[in-house]
């Protein structure tokens, strides 16, 4: 079972999978209202609150060996082709496509 860790920032929370998948934010601004209402930024307790529960339902939920087998190869391909940068949407969105093909190939 994979670790899911939060881990705080000057301006976000961070739940951080060991497992390879992207980290999800939750970003916080305690001094701009105005751009909290128009970004839809959460207030530091706000962030936090959701960061823990966002982690608690990740934590409950496992993840398949496939989509495991998937975010490896993501990674792997990222590294190889020096795609660090990689956003991790477009990184989950690989992930899934191989989970769907691996699940395909292999039901």
């Amino acid at each position: 079972m994979s670790t899911i860790r939060l881990i705080g920032h000057p301006e976000s929370f961070e739940v951080r999978y060991d497992d390879g998948r992207p980290s999800a934010y939750f970003y916080f601004d305690d001094a701009n209202p105005l751009r909290r209402q128009l970004q839809g930024i959460y207030t530091k307790d706000k962030a936090l609150e959701a960061a823990r529960a966002f982690a608690r339902q990740e934590r409950d939920r496992r993840p398949s060996p496939e989509l495991l087998c998937a975010w490896k190869v993501v990674e792997d391909w990222k590294q190889t082709h020096n795609l660090n940068f990689l956003p991790p949407r477009i990184a989950e969105d690989l992930a899934q496509r191989i989970e769907h093909a691996l699940l395909t190939l292999h039901p």
